[in-house]
């Protein structure tokens, strides 16, 4: 996940990465570095297989090379324990992944008694197929949690043996579950036994206490006599977003004299806190005998789409609370399916007088503009004109021409911005309610017409891998200098022994008023392996000598 500091640093963490290049290139050493490719989406570059002639073979490309399956070399191990009854055991496996050719494959699990193997394997080149491709020596780490479920003997400790990882151990309960039922909770009182309780109704219960919203079942149970007492019941979450609620109640074992009065109480079980066990905006039902219940997990300050209705439902209260609008809006997102990362403070140009907070959904930049308390998102919104390129705020009328259809939500105490016309973002965003001002997803007439340009080029590094022929990187850091200009392109060519790097940029074709604003941008190509070995080559980009590399 990036941060803004992240993002004001990454410029720093290139010229690093050039320095090292440079000492290792110096130096002769095949140490490898890596290049972040923003271009690409990716979080790094590799050698992957490539398309450049490697001596008299010609390598593969990594969609046609064959592979086989290898036992993958294991990090790390932990058992995790959920706390439902019976408990269940989640196995969390740390595997490496030896080089840039190889990937996680598969995970397979056998029992023999109170031993369970997990066999994790890695996907990677076939043996005779080395010979043509070329693999970037970066070890990475891949995580994989395996469920072993609940069914287990009570009172016994079984051992995990993952791969060669050394075995590791949990035990189970030593309380057995009973015969009134696989639900009922452990009850060790000689004079009562726990049996399950007739249901009569559900009803869901909303607790605010120190800006957290906690939600709870209160399930009217019956109890058919004087003698028998309602006991706090058992929640299993049987499904991402089902709770199943077994109530119980203890009656005596001797002979005593009861007052046969049927009556009606209420049990309560907890479900959990908004953001914390319960998804934002997420609709969850609850069971409990023949009986069932829904309901939606909202918070103070937060819009969500009703579950019924393309309409929000509004907010619960107008007061302030202790998540900002941004990590609620990552938590909803996150819980429709989407990819979220938080940003942080943005570079974006202030509207409303508020530089925005920057979430990355799905690869895509959506800015939230997130009003103090004292101040009314909703009556700032009555600025945006319908079209959104026009916005009056405190009296002064700022115009601006998108380099893409712009998107208004309202949500919560704040003004939620998406530029572009994705139709998937459209129907992901809609979740916040309807959009306030701006276009139509479908409206792509309104982009600008677009041009290409030489990028400003800030920095140039060059990296290699260790593998034999090496693969040779460029990193190049390119200076944006308004709103308008986006990246375009980055290729490649080799004359003799120069390396021509051509990195573009593009504008919109007719003038128009742009944001001002200045950021930068890290991208990175892949330039091959077919150099001459102990020969220095220049790298050229866009008409400038900016380095040199040792072939081979």
């Amino acid at each position: 996940m990036f941060s803004g500091q992240d993002i004001k640093a990454k410029w720093l963490v290139l010229v690093a990465i050039a320095t090292l290049g440079a000492f290792v290139i110096a130096c002769g050493t095949d140490e490898t570095l890596l290049v972040k490719d923003f271009g690409t989406g990716s979080d790094g570059v590799g050698a992957q297989p490539v398309e450049t002639p490697v001596g008299d073979n010609e390598p593969l490309p990594d969609d046609m090379y064959d592979t086989v399956d290898e036992i993958a070399p294991i990090e790390s191990v932990k058992i995790l324990v959920l706390e439902s009854y019976p408990e269940q055991f989640v196995v969390q496996i740390f595997s490496g992944i030896p080089n840039g050719c190889a990937s996680y494959s598969h995970t397979e699990v056998t029992q023999d008694g109170s031993d369970i193997y997990i066999s994790v394997y890695n996907s990677v080149p076939a043996p005779d197929q080395l010979a043509f491709i070329a693999c970037a020596a970066i070890y990475g780490i891949h995580e994989e949690s395996v469920s072993l479920g609940s069914d287990f003997e009570r009172g016994t400790v079984f051992s995990v043996h993952v791969n060669d990882h050394p075995a590791v151990t949990f035990e189970t309960g030593s309380v057995p579950v009973g015969e009134i039922g696989e639900h009922l909770p452990p009850y060790e009182d000689p004079e009562f036994v726990v049996e399950p309780a007739p249901v009569e109704g559900i009803e869901i219960v909303i607790t605010e206490e120190d800006g957290a919203t906690t939600y709870s079942a209160s399930v009217l149970i019956g109890l058919s006599n004087g003698c028998k007492e309602a006991i706090e019941p058992n929640v299993v979450q049987s499904a991402r977003n089902v709770f199943d609620v077994y109530p119980v109640v203890k009656s005596p074992t001797a002979d005593v004299m009861c007052i046969y009065v049927y009556q009606i109480v209420p049990v309560e079980a907890v479900l959990g806190t908004v953001g914390d066990e319960l998804a934002v905006c997420a609709t969850y039902t609850v069971n409990a005998a023949d009986e069932s219940v829904t309901f939606q997990a909202i918070t103070p300050n937060v819009r969500c789409a009703d579950a019924d209705a393309a309409t929000p439902t509004p907010a619960l209260s107008t007061g302030g609370g202790l998540i900002a609008d941004s990590h609620v809006l990552e938590l909803t997102l996150t819980n429709e399916g989407a990819d979220v990362q938080y940003g942080g403070a943005s570079d974006f140009t202030s509207l409303f007088g508020i530089k925005p907070t920057e979430l990355k959904v799905n690869g895509q930049q959506v800015l939230v503009y997130e009003f103090v308390p004292g101040t009314s998102a909703e009556q700032a919104s009555e600025g945006i004109s319908v079209s959104g390129t026009s916005i009056d705020f405190d009296g002064t009328v700022e115009t601006v021409n998108w380099i893409s259809t712009p998107h208004f939500y309202l949500f919560a105490s704040s003004i939620v911005l998406y530029i572009g016309n994705d139709a998937e973002m459209g129907e992901l965003l809609s979740v916040l309610g309807g959009q306030i001002a701006g276009g139509d997803f479908d409206d792509s007439g309104s982009a600008m017409e677009m041009t290409t340009k030489q990028a400003t080029v800030e920095k140039v590094s060059m990296a290699s891998t260790r593998s034999i022929p090496a693969q040779h990187l460029a990193g190049v850091t390119i200076l944006l200098n308004s709103g308008c200009e986006e990246f375009h392109s980055i290729d490649w060519s080799v004359e003799g022994r120069e390396v021509y790097v051509d990195v573009l940029t593009q504008v919109p074709v007719e003038p128009v008023p742009c944001i001002l604003m200045v950021s930068y941008e890290d991208h990175s190509i892949n330039i091959g392996s077919h150099y001459e070995a102990g020969v220095e080559y220049d790298v050229i980009v866009n008409g400038e000598r900016q380095g040199t590399f040792i072939g081979g």
